[in-house]
């Protein structure tokens, strides 16, 4: 199933990277006039889209497919661009929030543009334009003025929880007394909408898909979502580098507030907290400290608690996967999501 899914998502991948270079995506960017302030940050604005999964702005398509009674393959793509603008717009800020003067391999916007307070302020404002084009590109998409509207108001919803979710992480980052109930919410208002349940739903609001629909497809998202996110503070800690392209220290140097975390403050030790305390969120800390660590969370059961609780995410999405009023074929792709999103190790 994962296959079919990741086949349709590399004809996309292609589809998306071709119109990025275009002339008529170059076109898009013109025509919000100040062309000759704006070039050299719309050049930059590009290269940070450069070497993206496109997983979001498919899900759209995907959505928009598999409820559309009259498909015309081209006509979501348009509006499926949104989450990518909206994506680079909002990762120039995160990288600056988490300090990463790193982004897919190469340097982050505030980097590339110069680094230092005037880097920053430059990628703040780039970033700012993002968010304005990945609305402004489904207004001149080819749906009724009605459609249009829904879409992005929905979009505006997404982007305020995914702001949301931010802010409760900001709030979370040093602190240890933060609940499981807490950091799944978190995950639901910063993961789950941004990358699974809004932009399918997007797509199935751009095909007209009737509220059961839409709301059944919204609870499957968000299952998937928060999954998603559970299986990646698990490889943070417990992860392959060389797989992951990322830093595995990462999360534990910062002090991650997961699922992980918080079942170990309530199953452990005084002794055992102790020692995890003096690793966890502490710059310094290396390999060597992660893998105490890794013992510490193996020897508390979180490591287990944590694989369980996305195991049952997953099963509760197939749960009703199986209730969509959807083609085979569309259950096999969004089956194929569930695996790509779950038990991915890259």
């Amino acid at each position: 199933m994962e296959n079919i899914f990741i086949n349709s998502l590399d004809e996309y991948r292609k589809k998306c990277d071709m119109f990025l270079l275009s002339d008529e995506f170059q076109s898009f960017l013109d025509s919000f006039g100040v062309t000759c302030v704006m070039k050299k940050y719309y050049d930059a604005f590009l290269r940070q889209c450069d070497g993206g999964k496109r997983v979001r702005a498919y899900l759209v398509q995907l959505g928009y497919e598999i409820f559309a009674k009259d498909v015309k393959a081209d006509k979501a793509f348009l509006p499926s661009l949104s989450y990518e603008l909206f994506q680079t717009g909002i990762l120039a800020h995160d990288d600056i929030i988490d300090n990463s003067e790193t982004r897919r391999f190469k340097p982050s916007m505030h980097m590339d543009l110069g680094g230092g307070h005037p880097g920053i302020s430059k990628s703040i404002c780039a970033g700012d334009f993002g968010i304005v084009a990945a609305l402004e590109i489904i207004a001149r998409s080819d749906f009724d003025d009605k459609t249009k509207l829904r879409a992005i108001s929905h979009q505006n919803k997404v982007f305020v929880s995914t702001i949301a979710g931010e802010l409760r992480d900001i709030e979370f980052s040093g602190t240890t007394d933060v609940q499981e109930k807490d950091i799944l919410y978190m995950n639901h208002l910063k993961t789950a909408q941004y990358t699974v349940s809004g932009p399918l739903v997007l797509g199935a609001i751009l095909s007209g898909a009737d509220e059961k629909s839409i709301q059944q497809t919204e609870k499957f998202g968000n299952l998937v979502g928060i999954a998603f996110q559970i299986r990646d503070d698990i490889l943070g800690m417990f992860g392959d580098e060389k797989k992951l392209g990322k830093s595995v220290t990462a999360d534990m140097c910062e002090g991650k507030q997961t699922v992980l975390s918080a079942h170990f403050i309530n199953n452990s030790s005084e002794e055992d907290k102790a020692a995890f305390y003096k690793i966890y969120g502490k710059e310094a800390s290396g390999e060597k400290e992660l893998l105490a660590v890794r013992e510490l969370l193996i020897k508390s059961g979180s490591f287990e608690y944590a694989k369980s609780l996305c195991e049952s995410m997953v099963n509760d999405a197939a749960k009703i996967l199986e209730q969509l009023d959807i083609s085979n074929e569309s259950k096999n792709k969004l089956l194929g999501l569930l695996d790509y999103m779950t038990k991915r190790v890259n």
